[in-house]
């Protein structure tokens, strides 16, 4: 009995069992597909909860403009040039026009009173006797050559006389000795008689050929004392260049900024005399960072191009070595008023970068020391009256003009953050852009374009970002 109901147990349990496990599979795969479901639609729940929580930043274009901008650097002042004159001959100071001393103001004498030994502009005088006696001597030696060369003139057309009347007695002598030797062929005269003509017309040609070296002679010795006679000239020219040189003249405007010489004082041959320092101009010495010579260069580079596709190639700069000749203000405040004046970037300092400063030196050149224009509190001055001249060792500012060629981004300040980057809104997300700023002195700051991948039209972020990913999403607002 017992036997009977374990069998009937171990047969419904078998059913059962077939029965439940088609269930339990069915209910596993329908239990994964409900995860997997839940699954799928998790990201898309993610996203749009990411986009309902995304932070709001404000936004502002980035525009294209060709207004330009200047090139600001500080610079110090330098003579444009500095001339030291030095004793060309030797010999005693006696006089000196008001001591040459340093700060007396010089200026350039003309051809016209060199040349007429004026004395209005006259720096130096160097005792002359010596040199004046040696001018004297030389041109009585010079009168005496001329001299010379009269008296063998005039014994050259002598010997030319001479010579004439010899040709007339040799055609006579021959004459005569043919007239003989027709008579001895006939036996009329004796021989002796015909030695004798031979004799006397051999004497007349033999003063002739006398008469004939002696004229090679005398034209000799004429060219001879022509040659000492131009070598008198010279030493002539010499003596009268050294007498010139006793009066010493500024040869350009300027400022005596060293004096050597004294007066009744010895001079040698080479001894300097006084240092003068040219005022009719002055140059600006300045330093430039590679970053300010690469806008010049591409400023350069722009404005060659219009003029190649206008002119010629001839109107190219040689942007490794030269500076384009851009236009330049200085500018330097005292007492509440700022000196302006201008001036034009000239050339490079020598070539390459100091070492120390890793900036490539420059200079500006100033054609006029004198201030074109006097600004009070921004505003220009009605009158330029006690303005001072640009003068060495001023400390200045210089704005080099960079207009018309050079094509910038305008991008509102508060979208720079720190390390020069921008957050760019592209598609919802962020995107970082590293640029160059070259001018902050407006509202709108320039940055250069091409520096990196910032475009016109791009909306830069002005807003503040507690965080910022690249990529971050977030809600753009328009800042206006």
């Amino acid at each position: 009995m017992s036997d009977f109901k374990n069998q009937k147990s171990r047969s419904f349990y078998k059913k059962l069992k077939h029965f439940l496990l088609p269930v339990i599979i069915l209910a596993a795969g329908g239990g994964s597909l409900v995860v997997l479901m839940a699954m799928k639609k998790e990201p898309e729940q993610n996203e749009q909860l990411l986009a309902r929580s995304a932070p709001l930043v404000l936004t502002q274009p980035v525009t294209l403009t060709d207004s330009g901008f200047s090139v600001t650097v500080d610079g110090s002042v330098v003579p444009s040039r500095e001339v030291k004159l030095a004793a060309e001959v030797a010999g005693r100071v006696i006089l000196t026009r008001d001591g040459c001393k340093v700060g007396n103001l010089v200026r350039k004498a003309t051809d016209q009173e060199r040349a007429a030994e004026g004395t209005e502009n006259l720096l130096i005088q160097i005792d002359p006797e010596n040199y004046e006696l040696e001018v004297k001597r030389l041109i009585q030696e010079e009168a005496q050559a001329q001299d010379v060369i009269d008296e063998l003139e005039v014994e050259i057309d002598n010997s030319k006389a001479m010579i004439d009347l010899a040709h007339e007695e040799v055609r006579l002598q021959q004459s005569h000795l043919n007239r003989v030797e027709k008579l001895r062929a006939r036996n009329v005269v004796s021989d002796t008689e015909q030695e004798e003509a031979k004799r006397s017309e051999l004497a007349a040609r033999n003063a002739l050929q006398k008469l004939t070296n002696e004229a090679d002679l005398l034209r000799s010795k004429r060219q001879r004392m022509m040659h000492a006679r131009q070598l008198v000239g010279v030493q002539l020219s010499r003596a009268r260049l050294d007498l010139s040189r006793t009066r010493i003249y500024s040869p350009i405007n300027g400022v005596i900024v060293e004096d050597s010489v004294e007066q009744d004082g010895y001079v040698k041959v080479g001894d300097p005399l006084v240092t003068i320092e040219d005022t009719s101009a002055v140059e600006v010495s300045t330093d430039l960072r590679m970053e300010e010579l690469s806008l010049l260069w591409q400023h350069a580079a722009q404005s060659a191009q219009v003029s190649l596709d206008k002119d010629s190639q001839s109107h190219r700069h040689d942007l490794g070595y030269q500076l384009p000749q851009l236009p330049v203000k200085v500018s330097y405040e005292m007492g509440g008023r700022k000196f302006v004046w201008d001036g034009e970037l000239s050339r490079f300092d020598g070539i390459g970068l100091d070492e120390k400063t890793r900036t490539v030196p420059c200079r500006i050149i100033v054609s006029d020391p004198r201030p074109s224009a006097i600004l009070v509190n921004g505003q220009p001055a009605q009158k330029i009256v006690g303005a001072p001249p640009l003068t060495r060792g001023m400390f200045v500012v210089v704005d080099i003009q960079l207009k018309g060629h050079v094509s910038l981004l305008e991008i509102p300040e508060m979208a720079i953050r720190p390390g020069n980057l921008v957050w760019v809104v592209r598609d919802g997300k962020l995107h970082s852009e590293k640029v160059r700023v070259v001018d902050m002195s407006g509202e709108q700051l320039l940055v250069e374009q091409g520096a990196s991948g910032l475009k016109p039209g791009d909306r830069v972020v002005i807003s503040p970002l507690s965080t910022a990913d690249e990529g971050m999403v977030v809600s753009e607002g328009d800042a206006g």
